[in-house]
């Protein structure tokens, strides 16, 4: 919040005619105001740590190579908030605290900044996507091919804790599919891409 009392927005919206409209919409309620607004997410200083709510529209994130947009931006404990035009896979959208979508009218979209901050402060999202050293090591053994159970004898687990920790790890990672976990795996540097040849 600002020296006026106003959470802090910075919007990343491509498009200068829809980001004018939610700015005008934001500017209008006395809660809030935009500090800025970008038009790509190269130009956010993550840095700038008096920022309560970043907006960003998802089609300006290649899912592809960023799996994870919260880190990948660097807002950790900042709220984050899907600007979207149409719609989106759940694992994308599982990333964001609130989604506003550009058919919303302005009290739609004021609430929904509120329920992404009340959301970003029960449940901070700093450390939400981190995953642990030995999630981590799962998580590579996933991505390796393994079963539950090689896994298991591997680490010298249960078979029961190995599925809390996959399930843990796709929470993490708002990640579902075998495919999707062993590119985030390489991605990451958690295997080497030749270990699969």
């Amino acid at each position: 919040m600002n020296k006026e009392g106003k959470y802090k927005v910075i919007l990343i919206e491509p498009s200068e005619i829809i980001a004018t409209g939610i700015a005008a919409i934001i500017n209008g309620n006395p809660k809030f105001c935009v500090a800025q607004t970008l038009n790509e997410p190269s130009y956010y200083n993550s840095n700038d740590t008096d920022v309560d709510i970043v907006i960003i529209n998802p089609t300006v994130v290649d899912y592809n190579d960023r799996l994870d947009i919260r880190s990948w931006l660097g807002v950790g404990n900042t709220a984050l908030v899907a600007l979207t035009h149409s719609n989106y896979e759940e694992s994308v959208l599982r990333q964001y605290d609130e989604c506003i979508g550009i058919y919303d009218n302005a009290a739609r979209i004021v609430q929904k900044l509120k329920n992404a901050i009340d959301e970003n402060n029960k449940n901070p999202k700093n450390d939400l996507n981190e995953l642990s050293s030995r999630e981590k090591d799962i998580l590579a053994a996933v991505a390796m091919g393994k079963t539950n159970k090689e896994i298991a004898d591997e680490f010298n687990i249960s078979i029961y804790t190995v599925i809390s920790h996959r399930r843990n790890i796709s929470q993490k990672l708002g990640i579902n599919s075998i495919p999707g976990l062993t590119v985030y795996a390489i991605m990451n540097k958690l295997v080497d891409i030749s270990d699969f040849s």
